[in-house]
C-alpha cells in the first residue's frame, strides 16, 4: 500500500466531524488527500509530506485557511503539533519529512525562518534560522543566514541530536556536498541520499 492510501486510511477510520470524507485526488498533476473539516476549511497532504518507517507514520497536513499540523503515529501513542510560524497565511511549507535514527526529522519554511525539528519519544526540539539557503548529507545539514555569515565558512548542524557543529570551509564544504542552496528546487530534495 502507497504512502497515500496507508494515511486515508488512518483519516477515514478516525473520521470526526467531517463535511467531505478524505479522499485521494489528482489537481495539475500532483496527487493528495484532502478533506472538508466541520469549520469548512479544506485540508490536504501532499505524499512528500509523509514519512513512514515499519510501523511509524507521520505527515504534515495544511488547509486553503492556513492551519498547519503535523501528525506522529508511532508505538502506542500519536501527536498532533501545530508548528511554530511567524505567519501562518505566508504559509508553512515541508521541506523534509523523515524518520532517521529513530527521530522524525521535520524541516519546513515560514515567512522568516526554516525550522529543522527532532521530534521523539513526544518531544519536539527545534533549531531555526533566518535565511533559506540549505544543503543535506547524512547527519549534517549546512545553512546559510541572511546575515553575519562566517567568511569562507559554511555552518552545520548534526541531526537527530540538532548540535552545532564547527563550520567547515567553504571548499571542504564544496567537496562534501555541503554548499547551502536555495529553496526553489524538486520535491523532497533534503532526503536522505541511498
Amino acid at each position: 500500500m502507497d504512502k497515500l492510501n496507508k494515511v486515508l486510511e488512518i483519516l477515514q477510520r478516525e473520521q470526526e466531524r467531517v463535511i467531505i470524507a478524505p479522499q485521494i485526488v489528482t489537481e495539475n498533476g500532483r496527487k493528495k488527500i484532502t478533506w472538508t473539516n466541520e469549520s469548512e476549511d479544506e485540508c490536504y497532504i501532499y505524499p512528500n509530506d509523509i514519512s513512514i518507517a515499519g510501523d511509524k507514520i507521520a505527515w504534515f497536513q495544511s488547509s486553503i485557511r492556513d492551519n498547519h499540523l503535523v501528525r506522529i503515529y508511532e508505538d502506542n501513542f500519536s501527536l498532533s503539533w501545530e508548528p511554530e510560524t511567524y505567519n501562518p497565511v505566508f504559509g508553512c511549507y515541508c521541506l523534509l519529512m523523515e524518520w532517521y535514527k529513530d527521530h522524525l526529522i521535520f524541516i519546513y519554511q515560514e515567512k522568516h525562518c526554516i525550522y529543522i525539528c527532532s521530534i521523539k519519544d513526544k518531544e519536539i526540539n527545534h533549531f531555526h534560522f533566518h535565511g533559506e539557503d540549505i544543503e543535506r548529507r547524512d547527519n549534517l545539514i549546512s545553512y546559510a543566514t541572511y546575515m553575519d555569515n562566517p567568511v569562507d565558512k559554511v555552518r552545520l548542524i548534526q541531526i537527530p541530536e540538532l548540535i552545532h557543529v564547527e563550520p567547515i570551509s567553504t571548499l571542504e564544504a564544496e567537496k562534501c556536498g555541503l554548499i547551502p542552496q536555495g529553496l526553489n528546487r524538486p520535491g523532497n530534495f533534503l532526503a536522505l541520499k541511498p
